[in-house]
């Protein structure tokens, strides 16, 4: 028979080996199942990649249905090599993103779990150039305009409380028991509080502000006017900029919800706002566009004679009309027209645009994926995974 020690030594390494064994595979299940929610839907793929050169992407949502999933994988594959990349220049790409209605920590925690990427660290390789047009667009009041109405808000509490007590008032000269209600004046006081919160006040707002810009890249520009000469000056800029450091270097700009600037605007004009958005295309090698689709921005695009249009809905709908055709892809989102789904987020339909060339798109094709149109569901995970199936399959990715 074995010594006891020996056979304790051998249950041990047995143990030792199974415990390795369920670690290493737990290790390379986790990755996998990293790797496939980070990764960009089979389906969508050929569509995903950075538009050819001097296109324009175009991608629509609605209040339901926001495409910045589909940012963070076209980010994604603008950061990833591809077997379609023929020299090491076509990956030496920097992204200008320009977002009006989300701000850098909203993109940046969108990016790390939707896509796996770490914009952070893109930003100090001068790879990710974020434009915050939120934070300092619209400023704050300031604390002597906050403070300017508190003098006077007291000043008519105190004027009518004495009224109430007075000996001259018509309602003592009626006779009977209404004169000792009580002490009323000890409501007085009430009138000196207002003046604690309204100092406060002003303070509140300028420390979110701080701890914002100390979280954002040292790169980043901020809009400060809603003007379009004042964009488009500070964009090209900042575009101009990065080229003088990076002369070899493609740059892909996104623009997130630039129609922010038709409603800051008192004669809303479509055509002002396109202008300023090809100048800035001439700067730069491929541009994509994401603008909101919501019924109310579009039916003005529609012959209703019992509606009459706003002038911003009107500008609205002729500026999203005016960039479909000058795009060569255009992805949609929507909600089921049936309601919401446990197991469905919505829609994704992909259609060609205006600027479709069907001889540029068949050289391309050669290279890789076929691009046709379709329509699929989407599943929007809730660790940032996307599925993405036709009607009638399941949803295996």
């Amino acid at each position: 028979p074995r010594p006891r020690h020996t056979t304790e030594k051998l249950r041990l390494d047995q143990q030792r080996k199974i415990i390795v064994g369920a670690t290493l595979d737990l290790f390379v299940n986790s990755t996998a199942t990293m790797s496939t929610r980070n990764r960009t839907p089979p389906l969508l793929e050929p569509y995903l990649r950075l538009p050819s050169e001097a296109s324009q992407l175009l991608l629509t949502g609605v209040l339901d249905s926001s495409p910045q999933w589909l940012v963070t994988r076209l980010l994604r594959s603008a950061y990833t090599p591809s077997e379609e990349t023929e020299s090491p220049e076509e990956q030496d790409v920097s992204v200008i993103l320009v977002s009006w209605l989300r701000d850098w920590e909203f993109w940046k925690s969108e990016a790390r779990r939707g896509a796996g990427i770490d914009l952070a660290r893109l930003a100090q390789q001068d790879k990710f150039v974020f434009v915050d047009g939120l934070t300092h667009l619209f400023p704050v009041a300031t604390s002597n305009t906050a403070a300017t109405p508190s003098p006077a808000a007291p000043s008519p509490t105190q004027r009518s409380l004495p009224v109430r007590n007075t000996p001259a008032s018509p309602i003592q000269n009626r006779g009977g028991p209404l004169p000792s209600r009580g002490p009323v004046p000890s409501r007085g006081p009430p009138g000196s509080a207002p003046s604690q919160p309204q100092v406060a006040q002003p303070q509140q707002p300028t420390q979110p502000t701080s701890q914002l810009q100390s979280t954002q890249p040292t790169n980043t520009t901020h809009l400060r006017d809603s003007s379009l000469a004042s964009t488009y000056t500070t964009l090209s800029k900042t575009i101009s900029d990065l080229l003088a450091k990076h002369p070899q270097r493609k740059i892909h700009l996104i623009l997130d919800s630039p129609t922010l600037l038709l409603s800051t605007s008192a004669s809303p004009s479509a055509s002002a706002l396109s202008s300023p958005l090809l100048s800035l295309r001439s700067l730069v090698s491929t541009t994509t566009l994401i603008l909101e689709s919501d019924t109310p921005f579009l039916s003005a695009a529609l012959p209703d004679p019992s509606h009459l249009p706003t002038p911003l809905e009107a500008a609205h709908a002729a500026f999203v009309v005016q960039q479909a055709h000058i795009s060569k892809w255009v992805l949609s989102l929507r909600p089921l027209d049936t309601g919401k789904a446990r197991d469905v987020s919505g829609v994704i339909r992909v259609a060609r645009g205006g600027a479709w060339d069907d001889d540029v798109e068949e050289e391309e094709e050669v290279k890789g994926q076929e691009k046709k149109e379709l329509e699929a569901l989407y599943f929007v995970q809730n660790d940032g995974g996307v599925k993405v199936f036709e009607r009638g399959e399941a949803s295996v990715g």
